[in-house]
């Protein structure tokens, strides 16, 4: 059951535009973002958490490559 949707936002809080799979697992897209985030020089990002349910803010996620 899919119970978060992600997006990942740069230092200034804009969407970085990223296709990232709404699903249930924070660990997969974390995965997700850094292949991302590899694959165009991104050295650092936040990954937003959002509740499928309720469609609030959970958490951002700090990804340091």
């Amino acid at each position: 059951m899919k119970r978060y949707w992600f997006a990942l936002m740069n230092d200034a809080y804009e969407d970085l535009g990223v296709s990232i799979p709404d699903g249930s697992s924070k660990t997969t897209a974390v995965n997700r973002a850094k292949r991302w985030m590899q694959e165009n020089g991104v050295k650092y990002a936040q990954l937003q958490v959002n509740s499928m349910r309720t469609n609030n803010l959970l958490e951002f996620i700090d990804i340091n490559l």
